[in-house]
């Protein structure tokens, strides 16, 4: 039953999902009808920038409101390594919400680490994290994680297994990973995410809740199981229009067999994407019918984007608007007068204080993120200027960058490699024009841009 005065909030996230697969991003060659969908209740954020392209950075910043300088947690920790994860100093919005008295779940792929704060949780390893064994199980690899795994096991004996026998295939290399999943839709790992979120929404708790839904796709390996496997033919993919280009803006010959791997890469790429969208449908539907969507603040965002071949790439761990640039959809309870899209520039960590402002719990001051409640009420412009940090595994490729109404800005340290790119007249960011002296002056403000940001926002050193 609804809790008056007080909203549920829905968490939705989605791992390595770029803003142009949404079809209200009027580019997408992928459907997303129950997203869009959605944004029609509420504010769909065109200009939203993720913290960090990486996976747990993003997340720990979207969990505290903080930027990696602040917080620390620079790159994969605790999956590559034993060092520290999250501090403990380090406040989550779940754990500000336990503290205010609510119930609090997360499913599916949180990869944050290490995951506080949830009375209730079934969570995914990640993909492609360390070597496990699920539930005590000599089943093999385990990046999907032992709940996953187990269930899998009990539902499906030899199912996680044949998981990773075709994992071991010579052809599972050869098109990058892009095989059907081997099993029914129902036993997909984001099948199984939606439906543990869904019983979650189904029972009475008493009290208002915080229930994180983290889907693993649409990030590799882009396994999607039937219908989804086929739903975008191959030989219609368009491949991006840097595709043949390499970063410093350079021809870069391409061979027929690999443009089909990039193309059928797009084409069960999207089909993860869809996939995902019905699941939401779902989820949404199950609100529904508790009557609980009128009480429900519902946020959906990525951790940070995917190239997608883009300069021939694949992957992140780069500022390029394909993998910094996030679809970003907040539906206030109730839902908004009238649906509206949000032009101006914010960045996904904002996510954290709007989640506390609807919930009328108090806003630390030492946030650097701001609420999106004015923008999606209609009041306010946007941000200036927002943020984007990186750290390599070995902590010795590190990265800022900002990016400005039409500039965006990098500088890469040790090396002290610069990059700057007018995206009103170079939108693919083909042509680096750090060196152009007719861009002296704007680079020259978008250094001190950055000096100021991280000045104002207490930069520390990272942990070593």
């Amino acid at each position: 039953m609804p809790h008056a005065g007080r909203p549920n909030v829905l968490l939705i996230t989605t791992d390595q999902q770029r803003y142009d697969t949404l079809g209200l991003s009027g580019v997408a060659q992928a459907r997303t009808p129950h997203l869009d969908a959605l944004a029609g209740r509420g504010a769909f954020f065109r200009r939203a920038y993720a913290q960090n392209p990486v996976c747990i950075p993003s997340r720990a910043c979207l969990m505290t409101g903080r930027y990696i300088h602040q917080h620390g947690v620079d790159y994969m920790e605790q999956v590559i390594d034993d060092t520290p994860g999250l501090p403990a100093w380090e406040l989550t919005i779940q754990e500000r919400l336990q503290h205010a008295g609510y119930r609090t779940a997360a499913f599916g792929k949180i990869h944050m680490m290490p995951e506080r704060g949830f009375h209730e949780q079934r969570v995914t390893g990640g993909q492609g994290a360390r070597w496990t064994k699920s539930a005590g199980l000599p089943i093999g690899l385990g990046p999907l994680g032992r709940d996953y795994a187990a269930w899998l096991e009990q539902r499906h004996p030899g199912a996680y297994e044949a998981i990773y026998e075709q994992r071991r295939t010579p052809d599972y290399t050869r098109w990058e990973t892009c095989l059907p999943f081997p099993l029914p839709l129902e036993e997909h790992v984001d099948c199984w995410t939606a439906q543990n979120t869904i019983e979650f929404i189904r029972r009475d708790h008493g009290r208002p809740f915080f229930l994180w839904c983290g889907f693993c796709g649409p990030h590799p390996p882009c396994n999607p199981p039937a219908p989804y496997d086929t739903m975008y033919p191959v030989d219609e993919v368009q491949l991006p229009p840097n595709y043949a280009v390499r970063e410093d803006g350079s021809p870069r010959p391409t061979t027929p067999e690999q443009d089909a791997v990039a193309r059928r890469f797009c084409a069960c790429y999207w089909g993860l994407v869809t996939l995902i969208d019905d699941q939401i449908a779902r989820i949404v539907e199950a609100l529904r019918e508790r009557g609980l969507l009128d009480n429900t603040l519902i946020l959906f965002v990525s951790d940070h984007g995917e190239m997608m071949f883009e300069f021939g790439r694949t992957g992140k761990s780069r500022f390029y608007e394909c993998v910094t640039r996030m679809p970003l959809i907040v539906v206030p309870p109730g839902g908004a007068e009238s649906a509206r899209t949000v032009d101006g520039l914010v960045e996904t960590f904002d996510v954290a204080p709007t989640v506390l402002d609807y919930c009328g719990a108090e806003v630390p001051e030492d946030m650097s993120a701001a609420s999106l409640r004015p923008l999606i009420e209609g009041r306010g412009q946007g941000k200036e200027v927002v943020l984007s940090e990186f750290s390599d595994a070995d902590r010795c490729t590190r990265g800022t960058c900002v990016r400005t109404d039409r500039y965006k800005y990098a500088f890469w340290g040790l090396g002290g490699e610069e990059q700057f790119f007018d995206l009103q007249e170079d939108p693919l960011e083909r042509r680096n024009a750090i060196d152009d002296p007719a861009c002296r002056e704007e680079i020259e403000r978008h250094r001190l841009l950055m000096l100021d940001r991280l000045t104002r926002s207490g930069m520390r050193p990272l942990r070593t």
